[in-house]
């Protein structure tokens, strides 16, 4: 029997899915004025804790056309990442302040696990500070999804197998990945204590999942933190706050502390 080439597509219409949001610790600068020309090393540590994990996101499937007959519709999708409810993290901090620019690389792991790389720039003055930091990032995640498969074939004899509709009802799907963010940061400061922001951009997920064709885009994660911190001496930093992910469908609250000894 003589076989011939053939293409197979096979396209998803997920309904419900919940993917793990990669987490990476914040950056809110140094919380104090820094001498010029000097070298700052530390190591940090730090917890957050949330009581809903669920992050809710507003995503649809946009509306495709197989066949004459077969459409993927556009429908709202069930959509959320989740963050662990308790996430421990740490780091090794390096920042240097020439006459008033502060840049420095801190290298870090979450319990999740994730291990990231994070390189920062800015300005510190006398009572106040900001910058931009971005971050790349290595890690695991998990996600679960349900909905329908869609396939297709085709052949360079010229058959056609027509897309077929079959409910899929979970999958379990664990990858390894990389991730990149960026953002911003901005703290005043009196004396030892300081009140500190921050926002993040990033995207957990990639446009895939084992090959499969989805017929959307896997959201962005926009992440604000708002807190305060205050040096304890010369050497031990203490920082509290509260984290919200501003594009969520609803408030996404996790509330963190960090404690760090700098030399």
């Amino acid at each position: 029997m003589l076989c011939c080439g053939c293409s197979y597509k096979s396209y998803f219409e997920m309904t419900k899915g919940k993917f793990d949001a990669m987490e990476v610790e914040h950056f809110n600068g140094a919380g104090k004025y820094v001498a010029p020309q000097t070298l700052m090393k530390g190591f940090s540590f730090s917890a957050a804790y949330t009581n809903d994990r669920d992050i809710p996101m507003d995503v649809s499937n946009e509306e495709e056309v197989l066949t004459d007959s077969v459409v993927l519709p556009n429908s709202k999708i069930d959509f959320a990442y989740r963050h662990k409810p308790l996430l421990f993290s740490g780091e090794a901090n390096f920042m240097y302040k020439g006459d008033i620019a502060l840049s420095g690389v801190s290298i870090g792991f979450t319990s999740m696990p994730v291990f990231f790389v994070r390189a920062t720039t800015g300005v510190n003055m006398r009572n106040g500070e900001g910058g931009l930091f971005a971050y790349y990032a290595l890690g695991g995640a998990e996600g679960e999804y349900s909905g329908y498969w869609y396939h297709e074939s085709y052949s360079d004899m010229g058959y056609y197998n027509p897309a077929r509709r079959e409910l899929y009802e979970t999958n379990r799907d664990s990858k390894d990945f990389s991730s990149a963010g960026m953002g911003g940061y901005l703290s005043v400061y009196a004396g030892a204590a300081a009140l500190s922001s921050s926002i993040s951009l990033n995207s957990p997920w990639s446009g895939r999942s084992e090959g499969l064709d989805l017929t959307f885009d896997f959201p962005y994660l926009i992440k604000a933190y708002v807190g305060t911190s205050i040096w304890m001496g010369d050497h031990i930093k203490v920082s509290a706050g509260v984290t919200d992910y501003l594009n969520a469908d609803k408030l996404s609250l996790s509330f963190g502390g960090s404690i760090g000894y700098w030399l």
